[in-house]
């Protein structure tokens, strides 16, 4: 939904709440798609929350909505309650939202929660609480089609009409061919299942070579996969290559805009949420880490320019320079890390065939370096009045692009090789490294040049 007609869908069920116009809620709730409804609840007071959460018309429908809010809007709301109350709603959710939901609660009401299941929902759900949150395990849902080699078309077909689990099946696109000790064979999709002879045996038309995960696959990693074969789910297998549940496409999506986002506030040295999303210290604590490392940088600049103070009084026009100089080495930088992180999201970037890719940033931090040093170094000998500033500040230039363009190359492949966050080394950090070397690069250079120029 776009944002004003969210903003406006949102006062207009505040204003219909205050006057008391139920009704009018309710039909308005009806006639709105769930997302869209659990988009105006952050922009709610809790009663007002509860308000809306109440007079949906029915447990499904509260459920549609309760699994598109956020943990920082459903905890609340959720806890307003009693466990009986809501009760009804968590049974409606499926299982893989069911866990992240009461992963997010307080240990007490999860439990109390847990108890009034029935004991296949609390298995179910126990398991999967069981797994990392950022695993295949943690986010696929346990509800699947699965059939025997034997079973003929004409069988599955039956069995996909009368079989009453069907139902909670998430993704019935795909019959999954097990063994008699449920270890995956194949799979058959559901438009080759009803293109067959009724008499031809799934394992004589199944897909022998299925592209599967197993349980303990990060989630960004599944991810990928399902997006890069344009599959509607991808199955979850045990160590012993027994299926155990499928990861769908929806919470494909999900990952791909939790990573992305988390990518993203990582880059820029702003934590791994959203701030709205977080309190106020959460915030705080989210990004003092990332700006210790500007702090730092600038300090070590500040103190390697203290060996050239002396020599460089007599230079005080170089000063001038110095923004552009780390300006430019600063976004050469942050560009060339960008572009190396997200070529290790998509897979484009291998670590072990990453040298190409370093060699390539160098190249473009020199061609980048040659061209800009040119241009900046002709604008500084016009400024200072002098051919020394423009060598000085030229050549700093272009040696600072390229040593940012390797820097902002070589660090997230350095973290991806230590099995960390590639994307933690882009940002604050990428820059303060940047600005550390061309710190020293410019003032040795300057006072290299000017032995020169005073012989």
């Amino acid at each position: 939904m776009e944002v004003r007609k969210q903003r406006v869908l949102a006062e207009t069920v505040q204003r219909l709440i205050h006057r008391g116009a139920t009704a009018n809620v309710r039909k308005i709730l009806g006639k709105t798609h769930p997302a869209d409804v659990a988009s105006i609840f952050p922009s709610l007071v809790l009663h007002e929350q509860r308000k809306v959460f109440d007079l949906l018309e029915t447990e499904a429908a509260r459920a549609e909505v309760l699994v598109e809010l956020k943990p920082d809007v459903y905890v609340p709301l959720l806890q307003s309650y009693e466990p009986a109350a809501v009760l009804p709603v968590l049974k409606e959710v499926e299982a893989d939202d069911l866990a992240d939901i009461l992963g997010n609660l307080p240990e007490e009401q999860s439990q109390e929660i847990l108890k009034r299941l029935d004991q296949k929902e609390t298995e179910q759900v126990e398991d999967l609480m069981r797994y990392g949150e950022d695993t295949a395990g943690g986010i696929m849902n346990p509800h699947f089609f699965a059939l025997h080699g034997d079973t003929t078309v004409e069988e599955a077909i039956r069995s996909l009409r009368e079989n009453k689990d069907t139902e909670d099946v998430e993704m019935a696109f795909y019959v999954y061919v097990v063994n008699d000790v449920g270890q995956l064979e194949g799979v058959v999709s559901l438009r080759q299942l009803v293109m067959s002879p009724p008499g031809a045996r799934l394992r004589d038309i199944m897909i022998h070579e299925v592209i599967s995960v197993r349980v303990d696959m990060d989630q960004e990693e599944v991810a990928r996969l399902v997006a890069r074969y344009n599959f509607l789910a991808v199955p979850v297998l045990d160590q012993s290559n027994k299926i155990l549940g499928i990861v769908t496409v929806d919470d494909v999506i999900d990952v791909l805009r939790e990573e992305a986002t988390e990518d993203i506030l990582k880059m820029a040295g702003a934590g791994e949420e959203v701030a709205e999303t977080v309190s106020f210290w959460s915030n705080i604590r989210g990004r003092f880490p990332y700006l210790i490392a500007s702090c730092a940088g600038g300090i070590l600049a500040a103190l390697a320019m203290t060996p050239f103070r002396e020599r460089l009084g007599e230079f005080g026009l170089l000063a001038l320079f110095i923004p552009v100089v780390l300006g430019m080495g600063g976004n050469v930088g942050t560009q060339s890390s960008t572009i190396v992180v997200r070529g290790l999201t998509t897979g484009v970037v291998q670590l072990g065939r990453s040298l190409g890719s370093v060699a390539r940033e160098l190249a473009v931090g020199l061609l980048l370096g040659m061209f800009y040093g040119a241009v900046v170094g002709l604008a500084a000998g016009g400024i200072a009045g002098g051919l020394y500033y423009g060598l000085v500040v030229g050549g700093a230039l272009a040696a600072s692009m390229v040593l940012a363009a390797l820097v902002g190359a070589l660090a997230p492949l350095t973290l991806a090789r230590l099995h960390l966050d590639p994307a933690a080394a882009t940002g604050p950090v990428v820059r303060a490294c940047v600005d550390l070397l061309s710190t020293v690069t410019y003032f040795a250079l300057a006072l290299l040049l000017a032995g020169t120029f005073a012989g």
